[in-house]
């Protein structure tokens, strides 16, 4: 089944139009009321439940949802009552066309419960004012005189109603299959526009770490020097850093542990986290790992960015492994980059 919400005819003016529907028989009432000679109580009840019916399908807000079943029974019975006092208040005349005061209030009836979703009802309405009508046609000269056509009116008001929301409801679905379609083709182009930055911004750092030694690689023919193959091996290790902790290897970090390196000391940056920590946490990280790696003179420091919501962002551990000196641990707070050292 469709979960497209059935909005069709949900406007907040739509209850307007159907009061006007409902009130522009009033003024022909007055031209019925004086006819209705002897009858004026059953003509005054008419109207009040004709009245009544009206405001009940109008003046609940127009929201597209089916109208609650009371209220629709309550206003079928009412407009119901309102014809059979109706009829009951007019005389009979062989008269073709006639019509009974209420009978643009029949239309307005049948289209409001038609554009409340309850069709059905609408029907209802419609087949008992039809009866009442057909059992007031009179027979003259042996004939029977229809005397009543608004009853067409009415049917094809109410199969005008059906055939507009249904093509409405098909409307919005294809507009809501096309919104998926768009919203799924937009999130492919965010996903490779994505891919395609991020792939960019790898080249740049690649081209910004190892870039002047490849192209010494590629140019300088002399022997590779102990000392060339040293640098090869730290720019190797600061782009394994680049990658392996992403989200807290800033160029600051990057030169920092290229500087340690370059000292003997063994430097590994692990990354759980997938995204950027907070400015305050990248700051308190950079200025606890420079400290932690201007005291070292051995050992290997570890730095450790964990998982969203642990309530520690980064980890730094600096084991000298020396049995004598225990191992150095600061822990680095989420959001606010508080620092405890252990």
């Amino acid at each position: 089944m469709s979960t497209v919400k059935r909005e069709a005819f949900a406007h907040r003016y739509m209850r307007l139009i159907v009061l006007a529907a409902f009130s522009a028989p009033f003024v022909a009432a007055l031209g019925h009321f004086e006819a209705s000679a002897g009858r004026q109580g059953a003509f005054v009840v008419s109207m009040l439940a004709y009245a009544l019916s009206g405001l009940l399908v109008a003046l609940p807000p127009w929201n597209g949802h089916r109208f609650p079943l009371v209220p629709t029974a309550l206003v079928s019975g009412l407009f119901l009552l309102a014809a059979q006092q109706g009829y009951a208040a007019t005389p009979v005349t062989p008269d073709a066309g006639q019509a009974p005061w209420f009978h643009l209030g029949f239309i307005a009836v049948l289209f409001a419960l038609g554009m409340r979703l309850r069709p059905g009802w609408a029907w209802t309405v419609w087949l008992g004012v039809t009866v009442l009508s057909v059992l007031r046609w009179p027979v003259t000269d042996g004939v029977l005189r229809p005397v009543e056509a608004y009853h067409v009116v009415g049917a094809a008001v109410l199969l005008v109603t059906w055939l507009v929301e249904r093509q409405y409801n098909e409307f919005m679905l294809r507009q809501e299959d096309t919104r998926r379609i768009l919203e799924t083709a937009r999130s492919r182009d965010e996903a490779e526009t994505g891919m395609r930055q991020a792939s960019s911004r790898r080249v740049d750092e690649v081209r910004r770490l190892a870039g002047g030694l490849l192209e010494r690689i590629a140019q300088d023919t002399s022997p590779v020097t102990d000392y060339d193959a040293q640098q090869f091996r730290l720019t190797e290790a600061q782009l394994r850093d680049s990658i392996r902790g992403r989200s807290i290897a800033s160029p600051h970090v990057l030169e920092m542990t290229r500087a340690a390196r370059a000292r003997g000391l063994t430097v590994d940056i692990l990354d759980e986290r997938g995204s950027a920590p907070s400015p305050e946490v990248m700051a308190a990280t950079a200025q606890q790992l420079a400290q932690i790696i201007a005291q070292a003179q051995t050992g290997i420091i570890t730095v450790r960015a964990l998982p969203e919501g642990d309530p520690t962002a980064v980890f730094i551990v600096h084991d000298s492994e020396n049995p004598d000196d225990d191992p150095v641990a600061v822990e680095i707070e989420d959001g606010t980059g508080a620092v405890s050292v252990f």
